[in-house]
């Protein structure tokens, strides 16, 4: 935020900026010059729409500033009640995008376009409901697909991409989001109340999605254009975190968690791995029912997580039956920066955090002596770490599994 005024966004990748109407006697140049110096701490290229109806010493105050000018696109808008409704024919059929279709909907997305917003950011953003992408699929072939963002706490869908113009896409989304069907997974969207969707096209090398649009109710309602900032140096080419969730990355590190590990899950079955050598086991009672502990203890491993791996080595965190997330740990926590996913203390779930190799990390258990243990594993961890548990934790109860004492 910068007085009320603006949004930013900081991806790790690149960034963005997003404002309403800006006030009266607004310092442009000053605004500006702000906005580029936190993007160039990140070192993220900066993204700024610009709209037809800002001022226009805001376009010069972002040219003084070596902002340089994209293409002009349309900005649509449609109410969705107003959608055609347009059934694929008898050999295809609609359903969500899912991991079998995956790589053929990214091809299809990278071939096509301009799109509003890529289908690679699309996907970066996480798996949450507010975010969907359908497919046109014929047998096992994708004929097409597109995306759309739910923006919660306003009325609009925004249409983010379709690699090809299929009317049958835009009824659907209207369905997706305004029906009163309240499946799991379009639960988030029929609760929304969303009644409008935007779309952004380019009519000199989009005529056709330009023309579909404009057929099927949407009228234009100003335009846009988005001004570029570089900073010097090369950017981060991948963000902070990943989320990962049913892809084969995130198969592949439970599988070999597993047997590596030989994890047993279960509420009466302690300690739940076989924990190796080296490693420490601790009761974790000492901090729980005090979420300042609890928030010191997360903080003192995620630390040394982050100290015990070479700077570029990315580490895993886990959650039984829940998201996980691969993640940079010098780059998540803090202002301006994704929050860091690695949790240390087992609060009713597993919480497990991992080198990619397996050589260290910690295992949380949620039922073992009754409010949980934590091992710590990995001899470059434990250096990190082993004190300040036993200052937070107390004596351990094992070492490399075995009871102390």
């Amino acid at each position: 935020m910068d007085g009320g005024r603006l949004v930013r966004t900081h991806y790790g990748t690149h960034g963005v900026v997003d404002h309403g109407p800006l006030p009266s006697g607004t310092d442009l140049p000053a605004l500006v010059a702000r906005q580029r110096d936190r993007f160039e701490a990140h070192r993220e290229p900066a993204h700024w729409p610009v709209h037809a109806h800002d001022p226009p010493a805001l376009t010069r105050a972002l040219h003084a500033a070596g902002f340089v000018p994209g293409p002009e696109r349309s900005v649509l808008v449609a109410a969705l009640t107003d959608l055609p409704t347009a059934p694929p024919p008898p050999e295809e059929r609609l359903r969500e995008n899912d991991r079998v279709s995956a790589d053929a909907v990214r091809l299809l997305a990278a071939a096509s376009g301009p799109h509003r917003r890529s289908l690679t950011e699309h996907e970066a953003d996480g798996r949450a409901f507010e975010r969907r992408t359908l497919t046109l699929v014929r047998g096992a072939h994708v004929r097409a697909a597109s995306w759309a963002t739910l923006r919660t706490g306003t009325p609009f869908v925004v249409l983010e991409g379709m690699t090809a113009p299929r009317a049958e896409f835009l009824g659907e989304w209207a369905r997706h989001a305004s029906s009163g069907r309240v499946l799991p997974l379009w639960w988030v969207w029929t609760q929304a109340e969303a009644r409008l969707m935007a779309a952004e096209t380019d009519p000199a090398t989009q005529p056709d999605l330009h023309g579909l649009l404009l057929a099927s109710g949407f009228r234009e309602v100003t335009s846009v254009r988005t001004l570029t900032w570089a900073p010097p140096g090369a950017p981060a080419p991948v963000r902070p975190v990943t989320e990962l969730h049913d892809d084969p990355e995130h198969d592949d590190l439970w599988d070999r968690f597993t047997e590596r590990f030989f994890f047993t899950p279960s509420a009466t079955v302690f300690p739940g791995v076989v924990e190796p050598t080296p490693s420490v086991t601790w009761a974790a009672h000492a901090v729980a029912g005090s979420p300042d502990r609890v928030s010191e203890l997360n903080q003192v491993v995620r630390h040394a997580l982050a100290a015990s791996v070479p700077e570029g080595e990315h580490l895993y965190s886990l959650g039984w039956q829940h998201t996980g997330h691969r993640y940079d740990p010098r780059r998540v926590g803090g202002d301006e920066r994704p929050r860091h996913p690695a949790h240390a203390f087992p609060d009713g779930d597993y919480h497990i955090n991992l080198a990619g190799d397996l050589r260290l990390g910690t295992f949380g258990h949620p039922w073992e002596h009754d409010r949980g243990t934590l091992c710590v594993f990995g001899r470059e961890l434990l250096a990190e770490v082993e004190a300040d548990l036993n200052r937070l934790l107390g004596a351990p109860l094992r070492r490399d599994g075995q009871r102390i004492g």
